[in-house]
């Protein structure tokens, strides 16, 4: 059954990882480089370990250092859910912020992007002019809320891609009781 370092684990880690992810956003930033859509991938890498230090202190805490798949399974998924959430919910203060040009220089780069002759044509072609007015349409509505929404649930948000690499920390954690 869990121990008392459940809670404490998730919310210490959580809170870690989701600040790191923001610092490693701010740092892009201030180099001038947009650190939304593919360059914050790497941000995932940062919640794996946190992932992996939240469930070796939670075996750790258990009387004889033992941990059950589904232990590990918990507390590395919640782990990366509160870390999500908190920079989600930094990403949207950010993005919101008055004078924000992360999220501006985002769209317009994208927009730019599907407008070279060869992305677009390739994009009509395989798609039709109709889906690349919705794309364009997309971006020129993105909001920060979108933006926030899709750290958490999106194609490559942090849920989808924790699932999976919480099996991997779990199975590899895993330690069975003594009988």
């Amino acid at each position: 059954m869990f121990n008392k370092s459940l809670i404490k684990n998730i919310l210490l880690y959580g809170i870690i990882a989701g600040l790191l992810t923001l610092t490693y956003c701010l740092v892009l930033a201030n180099l001038g480089s947009v650190p939304l859509d593919g360059k914050k991938a790497p941000t995932i890498v940062l919640s794996l370990i946190c992932m992996v230090l939240s469930v070796k202190a939670y075996r750790k805490n258990n009387p004889d250092q033992t941990l059950h798949f589904w232990e590990g399974l918990v507390v590395s998924n919640l782990t990366n859910l509160v870390g999500a959430f908190v920079s989600a919910i930094g990403l949207y203060f950010w993005l919101s912020g008055s004078g924000n040009y992360v999220l501006s220089t985002y769209i317009s780069e994208s927009i730019q992007t599907l407008q070279i002759p060869s992305v677009k044509d390739g994009y009509i072609k395989e798609m039709g002019g109709l889906s690349f007015m919705q794309l364009i349409q997309g971006f020129r509505d993105l909001s920060p809320k979108n933006i926030a929404t899709d750290e958490i649930t999106g194609l490559k948000g942090k849920l989808p891609l924790g699932i999976l690499i919480s099996i991997m920390i779990s199975l590899y954690y895993r330690r069975g009781y003594i009988n």
